[in-house]
């Protein structure tokens, strides 16, 4: 895995508990001395003089963070120093206070780390060595003697005590820290969710969070839709394959809901879009019940290798999340399409139109390349409505509006600009190809315009030809337009108004500037 390291615990709580258990540890030598009515005079000196070590350290503790990790290392030797006088002193391998050695032991291989945890089941053994080889010398009255099988039995629980405490420690200490660093996985992509507007981009994002985070080789997002599955590719959804393919492993996490696993790729939809794909995670993308698609994952880390529990629910947590954004990006995608489209014809409304030709008009007059604009109407359609009915002429706006998308370009834009009245913003178009793709407009409507018989009428006008702004050329548009009217209908004219025409002196100096 690629997280950081993270510590769950914080070192200076660590060593508040530590030091609560020294303090426990010294109150169990005394209790257990007096339960049992043997209380050397040795011990309860050597034991207030180790709450006094234990009171100097948590003052240090208190008043100098930055000696925390110090007071760590060295302090833990003492523990052992005290445990083994205390237990020397009070019958040494049989002293009644051999457990508060195993709990010392056990509350630093805990609270501290396993590594120190050995390190001190290593020195108290190391010690009682030492104190058994000086009462043997007779140095020290450690209590009755005790054969060397007894010692090195004991010894050698103390080490096995040690090691599984510590191998139980390292157990749960990976697991909490993998927990917390894919916690913090998930906290950082909820956050690159926030940062993203579009459905595709939702859906790349979670890509990469996979294979960023928790070095997954490959993966890819499968979405529902139009009958078959569609993925993410640069920001877009783009049909991968449609109809039923043979996906077994796919329907059944769409069906079902939770993540499969699978060793060998036996299915159709995975083999296409992840070939040679081994130890793969499905997971559903579903928002309040609602199915969105599927989330494939290949964890490459050897041929035996397994996915660990944990990670099989951080993908499903982070699909929940991306589905979740996703809905969310579908639905802005709406507001935003309602707010700029009309309802009717699904072309862009006057809102975005007024909002495009600002811009174009200030991108023509920055770059000096030529910006066209074409206003067309339908020619008596008050009188379709008339004949026909409203549900007529609306089908044929619509067929109208389907022939102006057919003659334009992905970057021109195609607007309903009010009632039976299009518009066509043309950029980088002179004024006799706009006057051409007016006339091939009026072609395909004649041609292709079931609902009824109706012809266009056209004006077209071009900066810098005939205006220096977006509202002088929709004025000259839209003059030019009458003029076809007045001329009979059925035919486009070309704007002949001066670009100045109209416009007062300041204006026209303005205009020659660029402002």
């Amino acid at each position: 895995m690629s997280f950081q390291r993270v510590e769950v615990v914080p070192v200076s709580d660590r060593l508040v508990m530590l030091q609560l258990s020294r303090l426990l540890g010294a109150c169990g030598v005394l209790v257990t001395l007096l339960l049992i009515g043997d209380v050397n005079a040795n011990v309860v000196p050597l034991t207030l003089g180790y709450a006094l070590v234990i009171g100097a350290v948590e003052l240090v503790r208190r008043r100098s963070a930055e000696r925390v990790r110090a007071l760590v290392s060295w302090t833990v030797l003492v523990d052992g120093a005290f445990l083994a006088v205390a237990v020397a002193i009070t019958g040494g391998y049989r002293s009644p206070l051999l457990f508060v050695m195993f709990l010392d032991v056990l509350a630093v291989t805990l609270l501290v780390s396993y590594r120190t945890g050995l390190k001190v089941a290593v020195w108290c053994a190391l010690l009682l060595v030492i104190v058994r080889a000086a009462a043997n010398q007779g140095w020290v009255d450690a209590g009755p003697s005790v054969s060397d099988r007894v010692a090195g039995v004991t010894a050698a629980t103390l080490l096995v005590f040690a090691l599984a405490a510590a191998a139980f420690s390292s157990i749960n200490e990976r697991a909490l820290r993998h927990s917390a660093g894919q916690l913090e996985s998930l906290v950082a992509f909820s956050a690159e969710l926030g940062r993203v507007r579009r459905p595709g981009e939702v859906l790349e994002a979670l890509e990469c969070h996979l294979r960023g985070r928790f070095d997954f080789a490959r993966s890819v997002v499968l979405v529902r839709r139009d009958g078959g599955w569609a993925g993410a590719r640069e920001g877009r959804l783009e049909a991968l394959v449609d109809g039923d393919p043979d996906a077994r492993v796919v329907w059944q996490t769409w069906a079902t809901g939770r993540p499969e696993l699978v060793r060998q790729v036996d299915d159709e939809l995975l083999a296409r879009v992840l070939p040679g794909a081994r130890n793969v995670v499905v997971a559903p993308l579903a928002a309040d019940d609602e199915r969105i698609g599927v989330i494939a994952a290949e964890w490459d880390h050897g041929p035996g290798a397994r996915i660990p529990a944990l990670t099989v629910h951080a993908v499903a947590q982070s699909a929940m999340h991306a589905a979740l954004a996703f809905r969310n990006a579908q639905l802005l995608d709406e507001v935003e399409r309602l707010a700029t489209r009309d309802a009717l014809t699904g072309l862009a409304n006057r809102r975005l139109f007024q909002e495009s030709i600002v811009r174009e008009a200030a991108r023509c007059r920055r770059l000096d390349t030529p910006l066209s604009l074409v206003v067309v109407d339908v020619d008596h359609f008050k009188q379709v409505n008339d004949t026909y009915g409203h549900p007529v002429g609306d089908a044929l706006l619509r067929e109208v509006a389907g022939c102006l998308v057919a003659s334009t370009k992905d970057f021109d834009v195609a607007a309903r600009y009010g009632g039976d009245e299009f518009v066509l913003l043309l950029p980088d178009c002179g004024a006799d190809d706009a006057l051409a793709v007016a006339e091939r407009l009026r072609a395909e409507v004649t041609e292709r315009v079931d609902s009824a018989a109706v012809t266009l009428s056209a004006g077209v006008a071009t900066m810098p030809d005939n205006a220096f702004d977006a509202e002088r050329l929709v004025a000259a548009a839209d003059a030019a337009l009458y003029e076809a009217k007045r001329a009979g209908r059925d035919r486009a004219h070309g704007s002949t108004r001066a670009p100045g025409e109209g416009m007062r002196a300041a204006e026209l100096r303005r205009a020659a500037v660029g402002g």
